[in-house]
């Protein structure tokens, strides 16, 4: 079984293996050139946040291998479509694809490798647009989760205080976990000019709100004092469970943990917003099939254009292609779009782009002998 591949590879002609050859070493330094573009940005920016104290530096690492992960599905389309632009156009370039056809390849064969090699791609994506990248959006959520509530205690030493970053409260504990995630014997003072407020408490943890994405600190078995020792108004108040709304969850994070439910979660919900999700992680594979098809032409250059002749339009199509998907989703997730009228325009659209680019010859030429026609008539 495991020679499988190399059998199926073996048995292509020496043409067919010469161009998944140029396909798949293009396809690597595209992707990895990309991915090294994503790592680095993402690695500055986690950067950023650990300098700051938002998380702890010995997460960084887990971080981005869980985003360079998720990138991949994002990544591989577009890694497939200049693989294939930049082999066909250097094969062009160089005449081979001249020399192919007086061989007697057709332009159907290449269609048929650059098709294969597309599909294969596209049912890597799929997996991991469906599976894969959806648990690592789910793993780095938790890691990110647990990064921000260590942030929360790291400096508080256990018999020592420590002040919020805005300055409104004071914590105290007497222990802190191995971890840090448990603090015992809390002190917290909220400081407020009029009408002081303290909290004392067994145990303390934080906590965040999956939905929402609130962090909460959560306070057990202890007591709340408001007001100044004297007062009229001075109360206590003894509780088993007292939540305190740290920080507020923003639009983003709510955003991302919906992104790392798995499909099959989706796909029971059967909201718009979650046919939304689906319709996008499933764009990414067909996205691969038809971008690999338009790179068929786009790579055909002229005597004298080079082998980047058709970058410039290749990068546009992509990016008007990839900003339908994205419209046409927050349509679908707003409601504003039938969901499977949704799932097919886009690609539609750019198949007919893909037939007019594939057959733009022989368009021409009708159109000349129009004119010619009515010239003459």
């Amino acid at each position: 079984m495991r020679n499988v591949p190399q059998q199926i590879f073996s048995r292509l002609m020496l043409i067919d293996r010469y161009m998944f050859k140029e396909f798949g070493i293009n396809l690597l330094a595209v992707t990895g050139v990309l991915w090294l573009i994503y790592i680095s940005t993402r690695f500055a920016r986690y950067l950023a946040e650990a300098a700051v104290g938002n998380m702890p530096s010995g997460l960084i690492f887990s971080l981005l291998g869980y985003s360079s992960l998720g990138a991949l599905s994002l990544l591989l389309p577009i890694g497939a479509f200049l693989a294939v632009l930049l082999s066909l156009g250097r094969m062009s370039s160089d005449n081979e694809l001249t020399v192919m056809s007086a061989c007697g390849i057709s332009r159907q064969r290449i269609i048929r490798n650059v098709m294969l090699f597309a599909g294969v791609v596209a049912t890597t994506v799929a997996y991991l647009s469906l599976v894969t990248v959806p648990d690592a959006l789910s793993k780095r959520s938790e890691v990110e989760q647990r990064g921000k509530m260590s942030a929360n205690t790291t400096g508080l030493l256990a018999g020592s205080f420590k002040e919020s970053r805005d300055g409104q409260w004071t914590f105290y504990s007497e222990k802190l976990s191995a971890d840090k995630q448990l603090m015992e014997n809390v002190f917290i003072e909220i400081h407020r000019p009029n009408k002081p407020l303290i909290f004392r408490s067994e145990t303390g943890h934080f906590e965040i709100d999956r939905k929402t994405g609130d962090k909460f600190l959560v306070l057990n078995n202890g007591h709340r004092y408001e007001g100044k020792a004297g007062d009229k108004d001075f109360t206590i108040a003894q509780f088993a469970s007292h939540s305190l709304l740290v920080e507020k969850g923003d639009e983003g994070q709510v955003r991302q943990r919906h992104k790392a439910l798995p499909t099959s979660v989706l796909w029971a919900q059967g909201t718009d917003k979650d046919l939304a999700e689906i319709q996008w992680r499933c764009s990414a594979a067909i996205m691969t099939l038809i971008l690999c098809l338009i790179a068929i032409p786009l790579a055909n250059a002229g005597p004298r254009q080079g082998r980047f002749a058709g970058f410039v339009p290749a990068i546009l199509i992509y990016i008007i292609y990839s900003n339908l998907l994205g419209v046409n989703s927050a349509w679908i997730e707003k409601g504003n779009v039938n969901v499977f009228f949704g799932a097919i325009w886009v690609h539609l659209l750019m198949m007919f782009i893909a037939y007019l680019l594939m057959n733009r010859a022989q368009i021409q030429r009708y159109f000349a002998d129009r004119k010619q026609g009515r010239l003459r008539s």
